[in-house]
């Protein structure tokens, strides 16, 4: 329970920092270019704190399903996890999007590309809490 509870919290405060590092710089001028898609900038940081419910529902699931996932052999496994999870969240919103909102594939691409390597890094963090005696 208590290194579940550490997974968690590792996994927000990875999320946060890599998600704000994608977006911020990876990201940056691919957003400048498609400007007419995005909300404007006052209502983006309004509603800039429903990320931290996206970042804590995230945290927990991933905690959850790394759980039961994991049979502790070692940081490989967890990245593993972090793929699986990875490939399948992060595939679906970068191509659903992309479907839904008038965005190059290169944007989707990036998006499943730099969120599974996202997930994969999570995923090799837990198994390091996870191995903490």
């Amino acid at each position: 329970m208590k290194k579940n509870l550490y997974i968690t919290i590792g996994t927000f405060l990875l999320v946060s920092i890599l998600e704000t590092i994608i977006n911020q710089v990876f990201l940056k001028s691919s957003y400048n270019a498609l400007q007419t898609v995005w909300r404007p900038s006052e209502e983006l940081i309004a509603n800039a704190p429903i990320f931290f419910l996206i970042y804590g529902i995230f945290a927990l699931s991933f905690a959850y399903i790394f759980s039961k996932a994991y049979h502790k052999t070692g940081i490989v496994e967890g990245i593993s996890i972090g793929l699986a999870i990875g490939l399948m969240a992060k595939f679906w919103y970068g191509y659903t999007n992309y479907i839904v909102l008038p965005i190059p594939n290169t944007l989707a691409f990036q998006w499943f590309f730099y969120g599974t390597i996202e997930c994969m890094i999570i995923g090799g963090t837990a198994a390091l809490i996870a191995n903490k005696d």
